[in-house]
């Protein structure tokens, strides 16, 4: 059971960190330097189901991956710090991108076009392998959210969201700056029903709510509540 010392780590906000150096050199060595463009937050880099012919090196930044259900209701797949790689679609021959990719914050970012990425990992197979064990712990964590979104409960899933976002900035006292709408694309949920949870937690004294700061006010109840 987590307190104030021992949160929950992060709530799907995934890093390539032991990727990104091999495949950085792998990529300068065959092609050169590998040109980085700045982008503004907000910037869509591509749509669900546009041509995957490029994948993108996420050197600065934070990049939102989400899908759209049929009723229109957005939902976080992961979040993307730097160092990352997202389009990795790009890899199979006719392949569509299955999700949208938006910037948090301004970027850093470099474009690699599938024929070199395939040479380069064809080239390296110590790197194939590692790019492999990458996308099946991103694979993982997208499971993992299913499956809390399947089998827990809003309150629960809003617990160990506050808690994990808290947690990635461990700021002092605890806090939480997301909207409404935002925890709800995070946790799969409508905006309305994290609104009223946010409201049952104020009451039962769990957080305390300013302007634009949630505030988690009991870490420990916090846990139990994500954790149940």
């Amino acid at each position: 059971m987590p307190d104030a010392h021992d949160p929950l780590p992060p709530v799907d906000i995934i890093s390539d960190a032991d990727l990104f150096p091999q495949l950085m050199a792998a990529l300068h060595d065959m092609h050169g330097e590998i040109a980085a463009v700045q982008r503004p937050a907000g910037y869509v880099f591509y749509g669900l189901e546009d041509p995957g012919a490029e994948m993108y090196l996420l050197y600065r930044g934070r990049v939102r991956l989400y899908t759209i259900s049929p009723e229109g209701r957005a939902l976080t797949v992961l979040l993307l710090d730097a160092p990352a790689v997202f389009g990795e679609v790009t890899l199979a021959e006719g392949a569509h991108y299955d999700s949208y990719a938006v910037s948090v914050t301004p970027c850093t970012v470099g474009v690699v076009r599938r024929d070199a990425l395939r040479r380069a990992l064809q080239a390296q197979p110590s790197l194939a392998l590692r790019f492999m064990t990458v996308m099946s712990r991103r694979l993982r964590a997208i499971e993992r959210k299913l499956s809390d979104i399947a089998f827990k409960s809003v309150p629960q899933r809003l617990a160990a969201a506050l808690l994990g976002l808290w947690a990635e900035r461990r700021d002092i006292p605890p806090t939480v700056r997301s909207t409404h709408q935002q925890l709800a694309e995070l946790i799969g949920s409508h905006r309305e029903t994290v609104t009223k949870a946010i409201g049952d937690f104020r009451a039962a004294g769990l957080i305390r709510v300013d302007d634009d700061a949630i505030h988690l006010v009991d870490l420990v109840r916090l846990g139990d509540l994500a954790y149940s």
